[in-house]
């Protein structure tokens, strides 16, 4: 199957791909314009969507739609042709376990042991030393590639095809999933604007610029209070006055926070501004939660100029990842140390 006939069974079940036509570029599979004096519109319906959880893998390696998967009954059939042709052709089937095998995995094993706690400290998973196996490369596949909608994750087929730019255009969530705009060339995404650089680059695997900062894995005694826990798990969200804030769990003397964000370049004083509240409601007066605030921002960036000093000693020898976690680490430092309250 082309590329074109892809996009053309795509547009038959409603989709909308105006203006683009799919090929290999810089970053693989992308989206690139036609006719850059026109806008670009792309937008794949609810019913395109579906959940990885209505994916499985086949005994060799394909990916098929469940049988209980849960599609729009008068297209069923066709949807779930289309489904497992794409993750075929441009999906898990093109490369997705090589990428998973031979890419992110050696790459992590190849790391100097000297790295790993700064790793563990600063949200990435823990080295078990084993290859992943089919299952849970295919579900990593899919973490990079998904979208958040009401609570629940879908991939986006064609959409997710779109790479990311820190200026790229915005998603629109309406009935479905969309991007419109004017580029030159290729067209992009911004995947996500909050969220830490070090969260994208575990995610999706390659470095960009970020707007948000977070606090590494953090234990704190407080005397009168209890231990404190803060953890790294911005997925973990509650809303106050429309703003995203941390959960709060307390049980046995224990205060856990789902994350701590130390810098927001959109929303500076915002981090002080929502820890001191938060910490506020915990029994922790107002002067002591600035005090903590600042003794967390010292502390990240101690943690991340050590990782740097620790990526320097080895990026010549090593090379590669251990570059682009370096050059990670530096943009962070500098959203940091360069926020305007500090």
């Amino acid at each position: 199957m082309t590329a074109a006939d892809l996009l053309q069974r795509f547009r038959a079940l409603g989709g909308v791909a105006d203006n683009v036509q799919l090929r290999q570029g810089p970053h693989g599979w992308g989206l690139f314009v036609v006719d850059p004096e026109q806008s670009v519109r792309v937008f794949t319906p609810a019913h395109l969507l579906i959940t990885p959880q209505d994916l499985r893998l086949s005994g060799d390696g394909q990916v098929r739609v469940r049988p209980q998967a849960t599609l729009a009954l008068e297209f069923r059939s066709a949807l779930v042709s289309f489904h497992e042709a794409y993750q075929r052709e441009v999906g898990w089937g093109a490369g997705g376990w090589e990428r998973s095998l031979h890419h992110h995995h050696q790459q992590r094993q190849a790391l100097p042991a000297t790295l790993q706690p700064y790793l563990a400290l600063l949200g990435g998973q823990p080295d078990t030393g084993l290859a992943p196996t089919l299952e849970q490369a295919f579900q990593a596949h899919c973490v990079s590639r998904q979208i958040g909608v009401e609570g629940r994750s879908y991939l986006m087929p064609v959409l997710e095809l779109i790479n990311h730019a820190p200026d790229g255009a915005a998603y629109v969530v309406d009935q479905g999933i969309g991007l419109t705009g004017r580029f030159t060339d290729e067209v992009l995404a911004c995947y996500r604007r909050q969220m830490d650089a070090f969260h994208f680059f575990f995610n999706y695997h390659f470095v960009s610029q970020a707007r948000v900062v977070l606090s590494g894995l953090v234990t704190i005694d407080l005397p009168g209070l209890g231990v404190l826990h803060i953890a790294r798990d911005d997925a973990r969200v509650d809303h106050h006055q429309g703003v995203p804030v941390p959960q709060v769990t307390v049980r046995s003397g224990q205060i856990h926070l789902s994350f701590v964000v130390l810098a927001d370049l959109d929303a500076p004083a915002r981090p002080r501004e929502v820890f001191v509240r938060l910490m506020l409601a915990q029994g922790l007066p107002t002067a002591r939660g600035h005090e903590l605030f600042d003794g967390l921002v010292a502390h990240h960036r101690q943690v991340l100029q050590a990782f740097i000093q620790a990526c320097e000693a080895t990026a010549r020898t090593e090379g590669g990842l251990v570059s682009q976690l370096q050059h990670v680490a530096q943009g962070q430092l500098t959203n940091l140390v360069h926020s305007p309250w500090h």
